[in-house]
C-alpha cells in the first residue's frame, strides 16, 4: 500500500467514525446480553431520533436518526431495532407499551449488539448501505423527551416566544442530563402543538417567559441539522400529572390483561412430577402491580410460557397455576437495568415445556380476571 492509499484510508476511517457519532454515544463496555442475565448498570449505548416505525406485537420499530448535518438524513435507512424482553419503555413520564408511543415522536434510547445467536433479530443493511449501518440495535430501554429529562431531574425554562417566526427559546432547569440536549435550545413551534395547562388544551397565548415546562418533540424541516419542533408542552405541575396518571392507568390495564412478565431463573424437577420453579419480573411496571401481586401471593399465580417479544399464545389455556413458597426482593441495592428485583419461587404439580431457564413468561394475580387475547 502506497502512503496515499493509506492516508486515503485514514481519512475515510475517522470520517466514517465522526459521521455515525450524530445521535449516538458510544458505551464504553461493549456488553452482550446473556441469556438470563441483566445487564450491568451504565452500560449501553445512547441513540436518540424519531419513531419512524412500530411493529408493537413484536416489540420492535425504527428511528429516524437525530440530524448530524451529514446524508444520513437524506440517504440513509431508518435504524432498526427491537426491544430486548426485559426492555423498559415510558410515556409520558409513565410505563408504557411500544404501541402507546406515537409515530412521528422523538425518543431516546439505551441499546446494546444483539445476543449470542441473535444476530439475524434485526437483518443487516443491503451492501450499498453498510456504512450506515450500527450495531446496536437491541434496547434496553426507550423513552420520548417528557419521561427522559423528567427521570433525570431536569426540566425546561421557558426564556422567550415568537409566535410569528414560529420559534421558542428554552434553558434547561433542575439537574442536568448527561445525554439528550443540556444546553440552551430555540425549537420550532406552531399552531398545531398541543399545549396543557391543568387538564385542558389552551393556546401558544398562554406560554411566557420563566414558566418551567416539560415537552415532547418531533420532526422539524431543518432535522437533518440537528433541529426540532415542540409538538406537544406542559406549563404546569397538574396537567404533567394529568399526562401521566392517564398513562399509568393505560399501562396498568394492558399488564392486568395480558398478565407481568419475566423469566426463568432455575427449575428443579420433583421425581414424580411437578417441580418448582424460581423466575424474576422484569422491571419497569407500575408499582401497584407488583404490590398486587405480592399482596394476594398466598392464592398462588399463573405462569404463561412467553416468546422473548413477551407475546403469549392463548395464555389462559397455556399457563399452570402454583403455590407461591418464597417472595424475595432487593433490599440492599438498585436492581440492574431491567430487573424488579423481585424473585419468586412457585411450586406447580405440572410443569409445562416452557418452563426452562432464560425463557420468558408472564405471571397473574389471583384477582386479575381472565380476559382471552386475539392471536
Amino acid at each position: 500500500m502506497n502512503h496515499r492509499s493509506h492516508f486515503l484510508g485514514v481519512v475515510f476511517a475517522v470520517t466514517y467514525c465522526l459521521f455515525a457519532s450524530g445521535a449516538v454515544s458510544q458505551d464504553k463496555v461493549a456488553h452482550v446480553p446473556q441469556p438470563g442475565q441483566f445487564p450491568p448498570a451504565g452500560t449501553g449505548t445512547y441513540i436518540a431520533g424519531e419513531l419512524a416505525f412500530v411493529d408493537p406485537v413484536n416489540r420492535r420499530g425504527g428511528l429516524r436518526l437525530d440530524g448530524d448535518g451529514g446524508e444520513r438524513y437524506h440517504a440513509g435507512p431508518l435504524h432498526y431495532f427491537a426491544i430486548l424482553p426485559y426492555g423498559m419503555i415510558s410515556f409520558n413520564g409513565a410505563p408504557a407499551e411500544l404501541r402507546d408511543i406515537p409515530i412521528g415522536t422523538h425518543v431516546h434510547g439505551y441499546f446494546f449488539v444483539p445476543p449470542v445467536g441473535e444476530e439475524a433479530t434485526i437483518p443487516p443493511l443491503p451492501k450499498d448501505m453498510e456504512r450506515y449501518q450500527l450495531k446496536h440495535n437491541h434496547a434496553v430501554s426507550l423513552e420520548d423527551d417528557f419521561s427522559f429529562y423528567q427521570r433525570r431531574g431536569q426540566s425546561w425554562k421557558v426564556a422567550s416566544i415568537d409566535t410569528n417566526k414560529g420559534k421558542i427559546n428554552v434553558a434547561p432547569s433542575g439537574r442536568m442530563a448527561k445525554d439528550g440536549i443540556n444546553t440552551p435550545y430555540t425549537f420550532d413551534i406552531d399552531d398545531v402543538t398541543k399545549v396543557w395547562k391543568g387538564r385542558t388544551l389552551v393556546d401558544l397565548a398562554d406560554i411566557a417567559p420563566e414558566q418551567v415546562v416539560e415537552f415532547n418533540l418531533g420532526w422539524s424541516p431543518g432535522w437533518r441539522d440537528k433541529e426540532f419542533k415542540v409538538s406537544e408542552i406542559w406549563l404546569d405541575d397538574d396537567s404533567r400529572k394529568f399526562a401521566t396518571d392517564l398513562q399509568r392507568r393505560r399501562h396498568v390495564k394492558y399488564q392486568k390483561q395480558r398478565w407481568l412478565p419475566g423469566w426463568i431463573d432455575s427449575v428443579e424437577d420433583n421425581d414424580f412430577g411437578g417441580g418448582t420453579v424460581t423466575l424474576t419480573l422484569f422491571g419497569g411496571m407500575d408499582p401497584a402491580l407488583y404490590a398486587e401481586l405480592k399482596a394476594t401471593q398466598e392464592k398462588g399465580f399463573g405462569v404463561a410460557v412467553a416468546e422473548k417479544s413477551l407475546r403469549t399464545w392463548f395464555h389462559r389455556s397455556d399457563k399452570k397455576i402454583g403455590q407461591v413458597i418464597e417472595w424475595k426482593e432487593t433490599t440492599t441495592e438498585s436492581p440492574p437495568p431491567g430487573s424488579s428485583g423481585i424473585q419468586i419461587r412457585i411450586k406447580f404439580t405440572e410443569l409445562l415445556d416452557g418452563y426452562r431457564p432464560g425463557r420468558a413468561v408472564r405471571v397473574k394475580c389471583h384477582d386479575w380476571l381472565f380476559v382471552t387475547m386475539p392471536s
